[in-house]
C-alpha cells in the first residue's frame, strides 16, 4: 500500500465536497505517471493550497483512465488523468486540519523552516507515518462531531455542572475501575479504541524506559497520543513524563488535570515553550462529554 498527498484549490475541494463526493481522483496529464503508479487500495490525503490545510483523505478503488470531460471548475484544466476512488474523511470547512501545526513533525517535509515548498506541486509520495499523523488528527475532529451530534439535547445542560458534579457523574458509571484516576484512564483507554487506536493503559514510553504513561493511543505499534491523568501528586513530574513522550516520538501529548491547577500548569509552561506546542490540557468534565 502507497501513500499520496495530491494538492487542490479550495474551489476544486469544494466542488469534490458537494458535487462529486471524492469519487474520482483527477490530476493533469503532465502527473499521469504518478497516477498510474496508484494501486488499489492506495490512500490519498487532500491538501488545499492557499488556506494551507488538509481536508479529507480516499482509497484508490480503480484503475488507471484518462477521461477529458470537465469534472472540476478550474477553466484551464480537466485533469484528465484519473483512478475512481473512495472518501474515507471528509472534514467541514471550519474542521480543516492546520498543515503548519503538524509539519515540524511529517519526516517528508525536510527544511521546517521551508515547509510549505514541500507541498507544493499535484501529488506526491508520503511515508506512511506521515499520512497516519495527518489521518488521527482528522479522526479526532470527526470523534468530537459525532460526539456533538450524538449529545441527546437533554443532556446539554450538563456542561454546566461543577467538576465535582463531573467526579460524581463519572463515579457512578458502570466501569470496571474504582477510583477516579483509573475510571478516567478506562474511559481514555476506551474513548481512544472507538477512534480506532491501539490503547494501553500503565504504558512505558520503551520497554527499557523507566517512565509509564497512563493511557497511550497507538497506531499499531507506533506512537500518537499519550494522556498524564496528574488529579492529585506532583504536577511537574507529570510535566517532565509528557516531555520524555515527546522525545520517543508521541505526536500529541494531553494532561488531564483539575481547573484549580491550570494556573499552576500555565507557570510551568513558560519554560518549555517546545512541549508548550504539542500538549493540550483536559479536564475532568471535557474526559466525561468526550465519553
Amino acid at each position: 500500500m502507497n501513500y499520496w498527498l495530491v494538492v487542490t484549490s479550495p474551489d476544486n475541494f469544494k466542488h469534490d465536497r458537494e458535487h462529486l463526493a471524492f469519487k474520482t481522483q483527477g490530476l493533469p496529464y503532465r502527473y499521469r505517471n504518478s497516477v498510474q503508479k496508484m494501486q488499489v487500495s492506495d490512500k490519498v490525503i487532500y491538501y488545499i493550497m492557499t488556506l494551507q490545510k488538509f481536508g479529507a483523505t480516499a482509497t484508490i478503488t480503480g484503475d488507471y483512465i484518462e477521461d477529458h470531460s470537465k469534472l472540476w471548475v478550474d477553466d484551464d484544466e480537466m485533469w484528465p488523468a484519473r483512478r475512481s476512488s473512495e472518501p474515507e474523511i471528509v472534514l467541514n470547512d471550519d474542521e480543516l486540519i492546520d498543515a503548519k501545526k503538524l509539519a515540524p513533525n511529517l519526516s517528508f517535509i525536510e527544511n521546517k523552516d521551508y515547509w510549505g515548498t514541500y507541498l507544493q506541486g499535484s501529488i506526491r509520495q508520503i511515508p506512511e507515518e506521515d499520512f497516519r499523523l495527518i489521518e488521527s488528527e482528522m479522526r479526532k475532529v470527526v470523534a468530537e462531531r459525532k460526539q456533538l451530534a450524538e449529545q441527546p439535547k437533554g443532556k446539554l445542560e450538563s456542561r454546566k455542572q461543577s467538576e465535582s458534579d463531573y467526579e460524581t457523574l463519572i463515579l457512578n458509571l458502570p466501569l470496571e475501575t474504582k477510583t477516579l484516576h483509573d475510571r478516567l484512564g478506562e474511559m481514555l483507554e476506551l474513548i481512544g479504541s472507538w477512534m480506532d487506536f491501539n490503547t494501553q493503559t500503565r504504558h512505558k514510553i520503551t520497554p527499557e524506559h523507566a517512565y509509564e504513561l497512563d493511557v497511550a493511543w497507538l497506531s499499531g505499534k507506533n506512537p500518537e497520543v499519550t494522556i498524564e491523568i496528574q488529579i492529585s501528586g506532583n504536577l511537574t513530574e507529570a510535566k517532565d513524563r509528557l516531555a520524555q513522550a515527546r522525545k520517543f516520538n508521541y505526536r500529541k501529548v494531553i494532561l488531564v488535570i483539575r481547573e484549580s491547577e491550570m494556573p499552576r500548569l500555565n507557570s510551568l509552561m513558560k519554560h518549555e515553550p517546545d512541549l508548550r506546542s504539542w500538549m493540550e490540557a483536559w479536564s475532568i468534565g471535557s474526559i466525561y462529554e468526550m465519553y
